[in-house]
């Protein structure tokens, strides 16, 4: 199965505009990437991805994750989109299971490494998109299908935006307000807590956008308080070290609920 997945490979980067099928051969650690995600059911998704439309060219990684790939690609108009590919092998389906099972809308899912990671997912896309209905700042859901999500791509000509944590706001009071804009968007528009939410899954364009979705969850959610209360903090932390006078936790609650 190994060869053939390198073969495929090989005639599916002779579109690509961003890696060479020379330096796939004399790049051991981009082999290395290769064996890791693209193996014969993603190359297969892809190749449907590309055969409706959503994708025409594949490009290089833009950032690695423990769970994913994120990929630079080029849709049918030449528009930048992002293709992020979640690794089935090696995801910790168990701990995505834990997260899922207390989502009101996957409950139901059962405990197998492949559906989990489909359902993340299709989760994520689910959560893209009600982000976007509400207006939050944060990637356009494209398609997905099993293990792939097409997204918008947040950057310009091929380069990201840069990730809160590399690049601080220069005025992080301003930045602050808007990113608590944002969290209250989502809890009260969407319904949605993000989960995950800190300086690591903030680009800065020179406007916060949220990104990595893939543990939004329901406000319904008996975890939804909890998560909430992380992501708050974690953004607290962050911007009182930018010399922030950050309200305390309990104001920071109020205000994005809507209470008191």
């Amino acid at each position: 199965m190994g060869v053939k997945v390198s073969e495929d490979f090989q005639e599916f980067l002779r579109k690509g505009e961003g890696w060479k099928y020379e330096r796939l051969e004399k790049d051991s650690e981009m082999r290395k990437v290769v064996e890791r995600v693209f193996d014969a059911s993603t190359l297969l998704t892809l190749y449907h991805l590309i055969n409706r439309g959503t994708l025409d060219r594949f490009g290089g990684a833009v950032s690695t994750g423990k769970e994913a790939h994120v990929f630079r690609a080029l849709n049918p108009e030449g528009e930048y989109v992002a293709v992020k590919i979640y690794r089935v092998a090696t995801s910790d389906f168990k701990n995505m299971y834990r997260y899922l099972v207390v989502d009101p809308r996957f409950r139901g899912i059962h405990r197998d490494r492949r559906q989990v990671v489909y359902a993340w997912a299709s989760r994520e896309y689910k959560n893209l998109q009600r982000a976007g209905e509400a207006g939050v700042s944060s990637p356009r859901a494209i398609d997905y299908e099993k293990n792939v999500l097409v997204m918008e791509f947040m950057g310009e000509e091929g380069l990201p935006y840069p990730r809160m944590k590399d690049s601080p706001p220069a005025d992080p009071e301003r930045v602050f307000r808007k990113l608590l804009k944002e969290v209250k968007l989502l809890y009260r528009e969407a319904k949605l807590v993000h989960a995950d939410l800190s300086e690591y899954n903030v680009l800065l364009s020179p406007d916060p956008i949220l990104i990595d979705f893939s543990l939004g969850t329901d406000v319904s959610s008996p975890m939804a308080e909890e998560f909430l209360r992380r992501d708050l903090s974690n953004l607290s932390n962050f911007f009182r070290r930018q010399g922030v006078s950050v309200p305390p936790l309990a104001e920071l609650l109020e205000e994005v609920k809507g209470e008191g």
